[in-house]
């Protein structure tokens, strides 16, 4: 099993390493100063946590990749340092995503408004970074490392389903989950993504009653999915069989906000404030908001 991991990792990389992309540079610099950002500085008043030290954080980290096969990264590897790093999470404050990272990001603002994965040390530490092993010195591959979809037991996914596992599990209350229902190349919900393989099952029932899911759609783009239809309909079928409540929402205004300060000549962001000022009038029954008109 091994020798068919390194040689599969060797065609990987062989044939595509002119568009891949190495372990990132000075990463271990990297990881070990957003460490001390995220303890001194960032999160310190929003999430705190007992006080870690980081070169440990690292060498458990790095011994979880190094010196294997970028195609032989089991998510076990990482157990000792996702035990070591996790912490507990605020009630009723944790939010999932799927597909939406941007817009779920500014709707959590950073752990003010909700808790992601990204917002933990766990996430932190590594979100936006690339790694992966050889098992030559110096144990990382800074020249070219496959992707998600390159092989299994991939190094960076393996310790992003690990992450994700322990972020479920350490939710309390009733949780947030935001998925774009606009996208013609993703459906808003898949049993294959992280959320349903190994955050929704990670959940726990005892503790997590309900979820509550926000649909969201890109401006000017169809709507091709919302509550009630489509893969929502399956996602509320796995929330239920789970025995947790499910409820969902369209583009809440707390949504339309965020999307309509960055694009406010949208048609649908007139419309919201056509509508909210009370500027309408009537075309036959079609109610036509006179700001539209102008």
């Amino acid at each position: 099993m091994k020798v068919l991991a390194i040689l599969l990792a060797a065609l990987v990389l062989v044939t595509s390493a002119a568009s891949r992309q190495g372990t990132t540079p000075n990463i271990k610099e990297v990881f070990i100063g957003r460490c001390w950002d995220y303890q001194e500085i960032r999160y310190n008043t929003i999430l705190p946590i007992e006080p870690k030290n980081c070169s440990h954080l690292w060498d458990l980290f790095f011994k979880a990749f190094s010196y294997h096969a970028p195609c032989d990264v089991r998510q076990a590897n990482y157990d000792q340092y996702l035990q070591e790093a996790k912490q507990s999470l605020p009630a009723n404050k944790a939010m999932f995503w799927s597909g939406i990272y941007n817009l779920a990001h500014q709707f959590s603002d950073n752990g003010i408004n909700y808790v992601t994965l990204e917002d933990t040390l766990i996430g932190y530490l590594a979100n936006s970074l690339t790694w992966c092993g050889q098992e030559n010195y110096p144990g990382m591959n800074f020249s070219a490392c496959p992707t998600w979809t390159d092989c299994p037991l991939e190094a960076s996914e393996s310790f992003w389903s690990g992450a994700s596992t322990t972020f479920a599990a350490s939710a309390i209350g009733p949780v947030v989950l935001m998925v774009d229902g606009s996208n013609p190349n993703k459906p808003a919900y898949r049993r294959d993504s992280f959320f349903g393989k190994y955050e929704l099952s990670g959940l726990n029932v005892s503790k997590v009653p309900s979820v509550h899911v926000i649909v969201t759609h890109a401006l000017g783009a169809a709507k091709l999915e919302v509550c009630g239809n489509g893969t929502l309909v399956t996602l509320q079928n796995d929330v239920e069989a789970r025995g947790m409540t499910y409820t969902c929402d369209d583009n809440p205004d707390s949504v339309m906000y965020l999307l309509c300060a960055e694009k406010p000549d949208c048609r649908e962001c007139k419309l919201a404030k056509a509508l909210a000022s009370g500027q309408l009038s009537y075309n036959s029954s079609v109610i036509t908001p006179d700001y539209i008109m102008g």
